[in-house]
């Protein structure tokens, strides 16, 4: 009964915790939305004001030896949006690069994207794999 108890209690947290997060979410201006790649993988990219932010998508890089990798990235910084509606950024990570190139149009934003990773000695690349986001 006490296990039931607590875990009812830790539900109840978590679920008041997500709505408080998406209010806030909400009242800033920033809309999360989900699009696909041309890989058939999804992506999602938070819409800020004047820039937009990549929050999470997986991709497939071919490596030197002849290995697949599925690379699962998060956590990046906002990339600004000139005023023309380009986007174009390079953010590096501990292992990884990741280039985005794209424009946002009225209700979407299209581009591509590309991975360089490393999987032990051997050196991995996704090329440009194009996506499309609606707002």
């Amino acid at each position: 009964m006490l296990k039931r108890l607590i875990a009812a209690a830790i539900c109840t947290a978590v679920a008041c915790g997500l709505v408080l997060n998406s209010a806030a979410a909400a009242g800033s201006g920033v809309q999360v939305s989900k699009g696909r790649t041309a890989q058939g993988r999804q992506i999602r990219i938070a819409f800020h004001p004047r820039s937009v932010e990549l929050k999470h998508f997986t991709i497939r890089l071919r490596c030197k030896g002849g290995d697949v990798l599925i690379d699962a990235e998060s956590g990046f910084l906002p990339s600004k949006v000139l005023k023309n509606g380009r986007i174009r950024d390079h953010q590096v990570g501990s292992t990884d690069d990741v280039y985005l190139r794209g424009r946002l149009g009225n209700h979407r934003l299209h581009g591509a994207i590309r991975v360089r990773d490393r999987l032990g000695k051997h050196r991995c690349d996704s090329k440009w794999v194009r996506f499309h986001v609606q707002r």
